[in-house]
């Protein structure tokens, strides 16, 4: 699996001749299959001719250089009006939105992945949308939850919401701590509530408790001609 922008200057060597025939330029997408259908390839000489390779003709995809079996293998664009066509529709993936079915906006597409064995593009790299509003960086998608590729927007099954991947540390991971820091500020407030419901009734009782104490001393106690708090006589047994 590779960057598709790392394909761009590699060296194409044909292996029948031993010569290089040229350097990638760019790549052409078949939007439909998800895949690259070819390399564009720019020749060497005074006289530069773009050409185009056909990913199934490409022979192998290495660290510094890309093989072909010939030169033959690179066909200028009106032998190959398939290639041309696409060429034409423009859909360069990067660049584009990606937005879920349900109108969700995931972000925009900074690069894509290339199975070097098929071509096919095996996920997109994508920043901003969606992402930022949980989680700053950059993540991964799987275009196996991609529905459509078009030429300004990615459309995806609503399950690719769940299937985001961040590229430094999982992002279900983020969400789970998200969630669970959530929970916490959730529970902090419900003891906070409880302490102060505490606090409250701690005062309530300081406030009560001297009335209390006020209300059963009177019982014993009555006031004299100038206000002042005296004892109670005692009352002389009834009956005598």
């Amino acid at each position: 699996m590779r960057k598709s922008k790392q394909f761009t200057g590699m060296p194409v060597i044909s292996l029948q001749e031993g010569q290089q025939i040229g350097v990638v330029r760019g790549l052409v997408v078949d939007p439909e299959k998800k895949a690259v259908a070819a390399l564009i390839i720019e020749q060497k000489g005074w006289f530069k001719e773009q050409k185009y390779i056909p990913f199934s003709r490409v022979h192998s995809v290495g660290e510094n250089v890309i093989t072909v079996d010939r030169s033959s293998n690179a066909e200028r664009g009106a032998k190959l009006p398939d290639i041309v066509k696409l060429v034409k529709d423009r859909i360069g993936i990067t660049g584009a939105r990606i937005v879920t079915e349900n109108g969700t906006l995931l972000g925009q597409v900074d690069e894509y992945y290339v199975d070097l064995e098929a071509g096919d593009i095996v996920g997109l790299e994508f920043s901003g949308g969606f992402l930022d509003s949980v989680i700053s960086g950059r993540a991964f998608l799987d275009t196996a939850f991609v529905r459509t590729i078009g030429r300004e927007v990615i459309v995806t099954s609503n399950e690719a919401l769940a299937n985001v991947i961040k590229i430094e540390g999982g992002l279900a991971e983020s969400l789970r701590q998200l969630q669970k820091s959530t929970s916490q500020a959730w529970d902090t407030t419900r003891q906070k509530t409880r302490e102060l419901g505490e606090a409250i009734n701690r005062s309530l009782e300081r406030v009560r408790g001297p009335r209390d104490e006020e209300t059963t001393c009177s019982c014993n106690q009555y006031h004299g001609p100038n206000g002042e708090a005296r004892e109670q006589p005692e009352q002389p047994p009834q009956g005598k």
